[in-house]
């Protein structure tokens, strides 16, 4: 004996957004005669969760070390370009005195002051990652100490010249790591990927 499927309801509800939704769709059965089928929209609850976990990520970062658009320079300003009697172990970055330096990550500051090479600078570890952010040539003493801990997006210092230094960049590394010590790791690839602020946390 022939059966006919006469309806179908599934309802899915959103728990991302507490609403239970269904959709409709004509069929037509084997001998003929049109029926409706309603069947809930696929199980979207998931999705929107993991969405809402991406955004909760970006929105902790890591982001970009300084605010606005960034400038690479050319390729003496990357990793291993040639320096006098030593190859350059991070990247420039540059933008106009003052530009407003901020926290890749959270943190805790493994070291910040001032000597003749690095000028005025901060070493911020990242205990998530295992990296140290090296930021150094800052205008002035860095904004926060030693031992201190951050938020990603706040404000470290500022852009400038200090050091052994021509024209206003930020000089750049990631190591591996805990301090200086750490094999250092090209920055060019995840500064693509970091997202920039417009302005501190």
């Amino acid at each position: 004996m022939r059966r006919m499927l006469s309806k179908i309801r599934v309802t899915t509800t959103i728990a991302a957004i507490g609403v239970a939704t269904t959709a409709a769709a004509p069929a037509v059965a084997a001998d003929g005669p049109k029926v409706t089928m309603h069947f809930g929209v696929a199980r979207v609850a998931g999705w929107a969760q993991e969405a809402q976990a991406r955004a909760a990520a970006a929105a902790e970062g890591p982001f970009a070390p300084l605010i606005g658009e960034l400038d690479l320079g050319s390729g003496e300003a990357a990793l291993g370009a040639a320096r006098s009697g030593h190859l350059h172990a991070g990247q420039d970055l540059f933008a106009p005195a003052g530009t407003p330096l901020t926290a890749v990550a959270d943190g805790v500051v493994a070291a910040a002051g001032s000597d003749g090479g690095q000028g005025n600078y901060v070493h911020l570890y990242d205990p998530e990652r295992g990296l140290t952010y090296v930021y150094m040539h800052m205008v002035q003493p860095a904004a926060v100490d030693t031992g201190d801990r951050v938020s990603a997006g706040q404000r470290l210092g500022g852009v400038g010249c200090t050091g052994s230094c021509w024209g206003d960049h930020l000089h750049f590394e990631i190591r591996a790591g805990r301090g200086m010590s750490g094999e250092p790791r090209d920055p060019l690839p995840a500064l693509r990927d970091w997202e920039p602020l417009k302005r501190p946390r």
